[in-house]
């Protein structure tokens, strides 16, 4: 069954992010949120093009830094030089938990998490687009912040960093099994969910790596 999650009283007023059908499904649940956007590691950023008016959505890596997400990109990119002018975009996360089966196609369906954050991204700068490339990094590999060599003058220069407070959030999931009717389930036709199961594989050292013992941080990285 779905569920809508809204994140923010400040939404409950708004009807544009409000949940119109089945609003009893509306609920305020900021732990679920931030718990999926912990897990992934994309995020797909829709915008309109400024220039042309033309709707773009690009992935892009992210975390998640108490109330806000952090994205980052290159100076050049179109996306984040509009963004750096005020522009209002769209962040959508979604994780997929379970294939459903049911006993006709016209109700198979997934169990998913998804969260949809909506508003103006602020550009970051000095010593808070410093953390916040930390942030990015350690989401990805954590401890590599402290093992690596920190990026350079020239990587700060070619990065933009934003970020987007988790404001304006509606996020919303499907669990559970499929939703026949009772014709349906009289039926002798199989039905129920295929689990989708995410593990990391054993590390690769690459071939011209001068050190060969994987270090903790990489051997204990987990989802």
């Amino acid at each position: 069954m779905a569920a809508l999650f809204i994140y923010t009283t400040k939404m409950s007023d708004d009807k544009k992010y409000s949940v119109q059908r089945k609003p009893h499904r509306e609920i305020f649940d900021k732990e679920e949120v931030h718990a999926l956007l912990d897990s992934e590691f994309v995020a797909h950023v829709g915008f309109s093009d400024l220039d042309t008016g033309m709707p773009f959505v690009i992935p892009l890596g992210f975390v998640r830094d108490g109330d806000r997400v952090l994205l980052h990109g290159s100076t050049g990119s179109r996306l984040f030089m509009q963004m750096a002018q005020g522009m209002d975009i769209c962040v959508t996360v979604t994780r997929i938990n379970a294939l459903v089966s049911a006993r006709t196609p016209a109700v198979s369906s997934m169990n998913y998490e998804s969260v949809m954050i909506f508003g103006k991204p602020k550009v970051l700068h000095d010593n808070a687009k410093i953390e916040a490339m930390k942030q990015l990094s350690n989401k990805l590999i954590p401890g590599i912040w402290d093992y690596a060599v920190l990026p350079s003058a020239k990587d700060y220069a070619g990065t933009i960093i934003v970020e987007l407070a988790l404001e304006k959030v509606t996020a919303k999931s499907r669990k559970g099994g499929p939703v026949d009717s009772p014709e349906h389930v009289a039926l002798d036709i199989w039905a129920g969910t295929i689990p989708i199961e995410r593990k990391l594989g054993t590390p690769i050292t690459s071939d011209d790596s001068r050190v060969t013992t994987i270090p903790d941080h990489i051997k204990n990285r987990s989802l």
